[in-house]
């Protein structure tokens, strides 16, 4: 899985800034300079998005999120977003070059307004009309021009599509990221054609924390760690196995202590347990959960994964109590429920 960035939207001036004109084609120099260079945008746009991802991955850049979680997003930090925006101002009655993305953000900046604002002279072909009009899920590169009570500006540097180069045609690099349980192998008794009744679903209350890794580290034969406050990682093993090749995977398992849907607010201080299980460099980050687990948290840690996939290749699977039960219950774990 290799990581390409399909812009519609390029900063020629911005780009020059970040990357220090080193290095870069003579052919793309002239472009971006504005010289009369035989080369169609597309060519242009996957040169420079080439550059532009290699300057993220040295430059630790974060996504919106991490900034909130590491301090607060201030003026002036730069920042990948990739997310829900929605485009005004690329109809054609809008004669002014001024154009907006916008949109509300979710945790950890509930009810806080993004908005980028850009010029249409910076779009890079007629195509990203069409993306960027209307509600999109949009990849940016942009940094921080005003923080505010309710309000984030940014400026954008590169808006497009994070795709994988690797896949027989371009297709999102997001799509890739998620793992069923079942795809791995020392999970694959999972079986979907059981769901537990509502009645039954209530048992899950009744198994510890505990049980579920004992279990867990027995199907990777894994030593169990003991549990401690600083802890990244609940689980943290090679021996995971995905499409016969080993791979190294980090947990974070929640019990029944909050029965109820995992929303980040369940994930430590501004879901700061979330925030550290992405600080293990691993292949899989696995989070797991006795109840549902909520779109925001899944949000969360797929923008977490999508970043870390700009460096090396990851995968996130979330094991929600349906799939627990199911795990449960193929090893012989999940008790009957009591007809008294």
């Amino acid at each position: 899985m290799t990581p390409k960035l399909l812009a519609y939207y390029l900063s020629c001036e911005r780009v020059l800034n970040l990357i220090d004109n080193q290095g870069l084609p003579f052919h793309v120099q002239q472009s971006l300079l504005g010289l009369p260079v035989s080369m169609s945008s597309a060519i242009l746009s996957n040169d420079v998005g080439a550059y532009v991802l290699k300057a993220i991955s040295r430059g630790e850049i974060k996504t919106l999120q991490e900034l909130q979680m590491d301090g607060g997003v201030r003026q002036g930090q730069s920042f990948i977003y990739n997310g829900k925006l929605r485009g005004k101002g690329f109809g054609f009655n809008n004669k002014t070059p001024a154009l907006e993305m916008s949109t509300i953000l979710p945790f950890p900046l509930e009810n806080v307004k993004f908005s980028l604002e850009f010029s249409r002279s910076g779009l890079v072909n007629d195509t990203a009309y069409t993306r960027l009009s209307g509600p999109s899920n949009i990849f940016v590169f942009a940094y921080v021009v005003d923080v505010s009570e309710g309000s984030i500006r940014a400026i954008p540097i590169v808006i497009g599509d994070l795709v994988d180069s690797d896949a027989p045609f371009a297709s999102s690099l997001s799509f890739g990221i998620s793992l069923r349980p079942e795809e791995v192998e020392q999970f694959s008794a999972v079986d979907r054609r059981w769901t537990p009744s509502k009645s039954e679903f209530e048992l899950m209350r009744t198994i510890p924390e505990k049980c579920v890794k004992d279990l867990i580290c027995y199907l990777l034969d894994q030593q169990p760690q003991s549990d401690w406050g600083g802890e990244e990682s609940d689980i943290f093993t090679s021996g995971m196995l995905v499409d016969g090749k080993r791979m190294t995977g980090a947990f974070l398992l929640k019990g029944p202590a909050k029965f109820h849907p995992m929303t980040p607010r369940n994930l430590g201080k501004n879901g700061d347990q979330i925030y550290r299980l992405f600080n293990v460099p691993t292949d899989i980050y696995v989070i797991q959960h006795c109840h549902s687990i909520e779109p925001s948290v899944r949000g969360t840690a797929e923008a977490f994964a999508l970043r870390r996939m700009l460096t090396a290749p990851c995968r996130v699977m979330f094991i929600d109590g349906w799939d627990t039960a199911r795990l449960l219950k193929a090893h012989g774990l999940w008790p009957k429920l009591s007809l008294g």
